[in-house]
């Protein structure tokens, strides 16, 4: 009797076992179905992109009064990759032409002070019901000197320290901005402002930083 009654208790109920079944696919296929509009939503993998720009850059700082801006080109690569939902992290190689003029006696001296910049930015999307997109952008920016000229009319020298503007070879700055981004099939098509601003002098015997307002045109894909 008692094998019967345990045998009673372990043989399955075909309409239990339908049941379950169907719980389980239904179950299966809303897990699968969930995990593909999350792993959509999330956008796991990293996007490339293009930036290219014009740049309006100067100094400042106590002792960079009276400078006006050297308007220059910006341009490189871009990698976002995506943190969570309307969250990421864009890294940018740009090339970027800074500096500043001073205007004396009639004449414009300029500082062509040219760096490769690596801007390390998190990036917050802006929900929206449209194709549109706004985001904004806010991080550190790493600067490598790659050029630095000083002319005035037809003359031109390198930068160094018998001039007293020997420019250091690197420049921390923070950088802040925002944009919007148009969606086109795969890819998208970008339109950004960013300020940047440094933090250190830009040489040894002068309280002097970079400072510039950059608008940028991008393409992703």
């Amino acid at each position: 009797m008692a094998s019967r009654a345990l045998a009673t208790v372990f043989t399955p109920n075909k309409g239990y076992m339908n049941h379950r079944s169907l719980v389980i696919a239904s179950a299966l296929f809303l897990t699968v179905g969930a995990s593909t509009v999350f792993a959509q939503d999330m956008d796991p993998h990293p996007s490339f992109g293009l930036l290219a720009g014009v740049d309006f850059a100067s100094l400042h700082g106590s002792d960079a009064n009276g400078l006006s801006s050297r308007t220059g080109f910006v341009g490189g690569i871009s990698m976002n990759l995506h943190l969570a939902r309307h969250v990421g992290v864009e890294f940018d190689g740009l090339y970027s032409q800074e500096g500043a003029k001073l205007s004396n006696n009639g004449g414009t001296a300029t500082l062509k002070l040219d760096y490769i910049r690596v801007p390390v930015l998190l990036r917050f999307g802006i929900p929206t019901q449209s194709s549109v997109h706004p985001f904004l952008v806010v991080g550190p920016s790493f600067g490598f000197k790659i050029s630095c000229k000083e002319t005035a009319g037809s003359d031109s020298a390198d930068c160094n320290s018998g001039s007293g503007t020997d420019v250091k070879s690197f420049d921390f700055a923070g950088a802040v901005g925002g944009g919007v981004g148009f969606r086109v099939g795969k890819e998208e098509l970008s339109v950004q402002a960013r300020y940047t601003m440094g933090f250190t002098d830009i040489t040894r015997n002068a309280n002097a930083q970079t400072k510039n307002f950059a608008v940028h045109a991008g393409f992703a894909f």
